[in-house]
């Protein structure tokens, strides 16, 4: 029972960041403009391509990969209480999912260097 009741207690925590980061996203579609994740001292608190691209697409992978991996949060708590319930006899391997996390972190990761590089070059031209 307390296994079922941590294993929900993580899909509430995955589902709260997947509707933030869905709520930013979709609020940037509709606005053009990106809420930046924290609150910025000096500056505006949102980002658009136009003003600064390298924040701007640091913001939405940031959002994007809150949102891929709290979904998938979401699918490894549901799948933990069915196991908990029905018991492992015939219930899917996860094998594959966790190819897909490690690959989409690597392009996230490289993504990001990318962007780290232009953004060093552009500042040092």
């Amino acid at each position: 029972m307390r296994k079922i009741g941590l294993a929900l207690l993580f899909g509430v925590f995955a589902g709260a960041i997947v509707s933030v980061s869905a709520a930013r996203l979709y609020e940037w579609y509709e606005t053009g403009r990106l809420a930046m994740h924290r609150k910025m001292p000096v500056g505006p608190d949102v980002v658009t391509y136009s003003s600064d691209p390298i924040g701007f697409l640091m913001e939405f992978d940031l959002y994007l990969f809150l949102l891929a991996m709290g979904t998938l949060g979401v699918l490894v708590a549901c799948r933990d209480v069915f196991l908990e319930v029905i018991g492992p006899q015939s219930f899917f391997d996860l094998h594959g999912a966790s190819k897909l996390i490690t690959i989409f972190t690597t392009l996230l990761t490289f993504f990001f260097l990318a962007v780290f590089a232009v953004g060093v070059f552009q500042r040092l031209v």
